[in-house]
């Protein structure tokens, strides 16, 4: 959970393990505005940090191997202790690399952007992207804890808040009528740092309680990939096209498209878009795809990870706000119109 005290979460979460078998992730961004935090804490070697490369494009095997390749050079054994300081990237990459070297070795998420505090840091999925495709490699490995530190909150630039903001946006609608006017009634504008504190809080217990109810995404967890089917397939695009968008832009988009897909199919009311789409005007902007990118989109969702049968897409929808129904599909023709929407707006 969120701390405001990260010298003692660090101690509390490294103490039982010896300073020679503790190692650091971090990427370049984490490790120049939040490692120097981290070290006054504890004193890891500086050869025991490894600094990689920002950016999901870099959440690849060729990097989990650099990792891999670190923690054998340095002497790591089945009781080190690996520490992910970084946004998602790291967090998922870290960990993927921590549950599958030996067979697995504990880890610390300590996220340093809102979007992971609130999506990769918790909830154990861990993984790569491969083969043009979003984390199409990984597992299920639950962090031994994830230090969630209120001093990082005030150093996020505008489109990390927002990206980070988004995937708040999904737990709610996935929650609860009255979670959904919490985040919409949130001023963005002047960013109160305390409101946004307790939202982080809520926003963590709706995914934790998710989480531990199907920690292996066999049902319920699968409410959490609201607005990531056309979302992850907008963000797979922009990344081939040279264009990158982060995350939670690209999960905002997502979730629109989708709750029009839930509109016409399972009669949610349209309400709920009305009151979401000043979000697109006054923040996130229009999305940079257009109509004639529909084909590469769909193509892009056949082969996601969501999907359980082959040529078929995989979604979840809304009847309700706080009432979402899992593995939904939608035909070429529905994907078509919902797409067609999104770029008219």
């Amino acid at each position: 959970m969120l701390t405001y005290d990260l010298d003692l979460s660090i101690r509390d979460a490294t103490v039982a393990t010896p300073i020679e078998q503790i190692f650091l992730l971090t990427d370049e961004n984490a490790s120049l505005h939040c490692l120097p935090l981290v070290l006054k804490t504890i004193n890891i070697p500086r050869e025991h940090i490894l600094t990689i490369p920002a950016g999901d494009s870099n959440k690849t095997l060729a990097f989990t191997e650099q990792i891999w390749n670190f923690l054998f050079s340095h002497g790591a054994t089945r009781s080190s202790l690996l520490l992910n300081l970084g946004g998602g990237m790291i967090c998922d990459m870290g960990g993927f690399a921590a549950a599958t070297y030996m067979r697995g070795i504990s880890y610390v998420n300590i996220p340093t952007t809102l979007l992971a505090d609130v999506d990769a840091a918790s909830g154990g999925k861990v993984g790569i992207n491969y083969n043009g495709i979003k984390n199409a490699i990984g597992t299920f490995a639950r962090p031994k804890a994830v230090i969630i530190s209120a001093d990082f909150l005030a150093t996020l630039p505008t489109k990390e808040f927002l990206s980070g903001f988004a995937e708040m946006l999904k737990h709610s609608l996935i929650s609860s009528p009255l979670e959904l006017n919490r985040i919409l009634s949130y001023d963005i504008d002047s960013a109160p740092h305390d409101e946004l504190c307790t939202l982080i809080e809520r926003s963590l217990i709706i995914k934790n309680y998710i989480v531990e109810q199907d920690p292996e995404e066999h049902g319920l967890r699968k409410s959490l990939n609201f607005g990531h089917t056309i979302g992850h397939a907008i963000e797979q695009y922009q990344l081939r096209a040279g264009n990158p968008i982060p995350h939670g832009y690209a999960v905002f988009y997502g979730l629109l498209a989708e709750l029009y897909l839930s509109v016409k199919l399972l009669g949610l009311n349209d309400s709920v878009i009305r009151q979401c789409l000043p979000l697109l005007y006054n923040y996130y902007g229009k999305p940079q795809c257009s109509c004639r990118d529909q084909d590469e989109l769909i193509e892009l969702m056949r082969h996601d990870k969501k999907n359980i049968a082959a040529g078929h897409i995989n979604f979840t929808l809304l009847k309700a706000v706080g009432n979402a129904r899992i593995n939904q599909e939608c035909t070429n023709a529905d994907i078509r119109e919902a797409l067609d929407w999104l770029f008219a707006l």
